[in-house]
């Protein structure tokens, strides 16, 4: 792979630009300069976009919404995961918050990833 030289990011329209070329490039072939170029200028511009526009974590709840809507499931569907039908609605509801025991039985039944579940530490939310 040949050296690339890359413009610098520091500004919207610097990152705009970017952005332009990378659709320019975007139906290159495999192996050429020109995809090296797009996968190259591809990261510099996710990271000047990870730097200012950073995703927030989701919320247990957000995340265990997600996952409904992903696998069309029922308050029927999470019951017995969780309890029962009155615990799991007050849970939707956000009068409870998810435990780390109905965590554990979400990940363990759903396959639903422990770290989606549980509250992040306020530091890495900021």
């Amino acid at each position: 792979m040949a050296k690339i030289q890359l413009p610098p990011i520091a500004t919207e329209e610097e990152f705009d630009r970017a952005l332009a070329r990378i659709w320019e490039l975007f139906d290159s072939e495999p192996g050429t300069p020109e995809r090296d170029e797009m996968l190259a200028l591809s990261d510099v511009v996710q990271a000047y976009d990870d730097l200012h526009y950073p995703l927030p974590l989701p919320t247990p709840l957000g995340a265990l919404e997600f996952w409904i809507d992903q696998r069309n499931l029922t308050l029927d569907d999470l019951a017995p995961v969780i309890g029962s039908k009155e615990l799991t609605a007050a849970i939707l509801a956000g009068q409870q918050e998810i435990t780390p025991q109905i965590a554990a039985a979400l990940h363990q039944k759903l396959d639903i990833d422990l770290r989606d579940l549980l509250p992040q530490p306020a530091a890495a939310n900021s």
